[in-house]
């Protein structure tokens, strides 16, 4: 049975999604690594309590293994195994970038406005009436990929691919009154897993050539 009301549960999604795209944008100026992975682990804190609202509102009985699933992998796993693979490469922490900073953020800022001028005329399009929710989704989509075109070094890159994948994640959410379990187990597991992997990718490169400058790497390139 559900236990919030739709009114309720509108303005809660709304007021979060306006959060994760404060967060999402804050991204953008991490000068540092590791603060980059803190606001990652943000971005799952928010998305947690969206999941909540989304069990709270459907009255599903997978609701609260949802939650848990979200906080384990967005909160802890992906923030921990990016954390660890910092401290394996013994790599400087200052993010380099190609764009600078007082540069960045008016475009990611201008990339909001798109997804909102795009969607925002289509009106609330997801299963909770929000109005916020998929202009914020898209938005993270072209933010997360764009912080992965500025960004040189491989380990950062990563986060912007978290950040595309928590868009989609939050428009799923929003759009379906909590995703069934089996669907969200699969893509949280595959998410984990495919970080894990470039995050010992990254940490071997920089082994063999004691760098993961993309910059660099890509004059290998016979």
């Amino acid at each position: 049975m559900p236990i919030l009301d739709p009114e309720t549960t509108r303005s809660l999604l709304d007021a979060l999604a306006v959060v994760l795209l404060g967060i999402t944008l804050g991204s953008v100026l991490a000068h540092r690594l590791d603060h980059a992975i803190f606001l990652l682990a943000a971005q799952g804190i928010i998305l947690t309590g969206a999941a909540t609202v989304a069990a709270l509102a459907g009255g599903g009985s997978h609701g609260a293994a949802a939650v848990a699933l979200t906080l384990a992998v967005k909160v802890l796993g992906i923030p921990g195994v990016l954390l660890f693979a910092l401290r394996e490469v013994h790599a400087p922490r200052e993010m380099e970038v190609t764009l600078p900073y007082r540069l960045a953020l008016p475009v990611a800022v201008g990339l909001v406005l798109v997804a909102y001028r795009v969607v925002g005329p289509l009106g609330p399009l997801d299963a909770f009436g929000t109005h916020n929710a998929l202009p914020v989704s898209i938005a993270m989509l072209l933010v997360g990929l764009f912080t992965m075109l500025i960004r040189k070094k491989a380990l950062s890159q990563v986060g912007g691919l978290v950040t595309m994948e928590n868009g989609i994640y939050f428009a799923a959410l929003t759009a379906t009154h909590g995703l069934p379990l089996p669907v969200e187990l699969g893509i949280a597991l595959d998410l984990l897993v495919g970080v894990a992997v470039m995050a010992l990718v990254s940490r071997q490169i920089h082994r063999a050539f004691a760098t993961t400058d993309t910059d660099r790497l890509r004059s290998l390139r016979g």
